[in-house]
C-alpha cells in the first residue's frame, strides 16, 4: 500500500491546477497564442494535403481539430469571464 502525500493548495488561482491559461484569460492577450495557433495549423494543413500516407493526413487533421476544441475553449472562457464580471 502506497502512502499519498497530504494535498495542498498552493494554486493561487484554486484547484484547476492552469495558471497559465486563467492568466492568459485575466490578461486577454491573444496575440502571441493566436500567432502561435495559426503557425502550427498552416503547418498542419499543408501536411494534411500531402499524399505522404493516410495515416499522415489523418493525424493531422486530428491536430487540426484539437486546435480548432482548444480555440473554442479560450473563447468560451473568456465569455464565462464576462458573465461573471457582470453578475451572472
Amino acid at each position: 500500500m502506497s502512502e499519498r502525500a497530504p494535498y495542498k493548495d498552493t494554486n493561487r488561482y484554486g484547484q484547476a491546477g492552469y495558471p497559465a491559461v486563467e492568466e492568459l484569460i485575466d490578461k486577454e492577450d491573444f496575440e502571441e497564442i493566436n500567432a502561435v495557433f495559426e503557425g502550427a495549423y498552416e503547418e498542419l494543413l499543408d501536411l494534411s494535403k500531402k499524399k505522404k500516407g493516410l495515416k499522415t493526413q489523418r493525424d493531422a487533421k486530428k491536430a487540426m481539430r484539437a486546435l480548432e476544441l482548444t480555440m473554442e475553449l479560450l473563447r468560451e472562457l473568456l465569455a464565462i469571464k464576462y458573465r461573471l464580471q457582470q453578475g451572472g
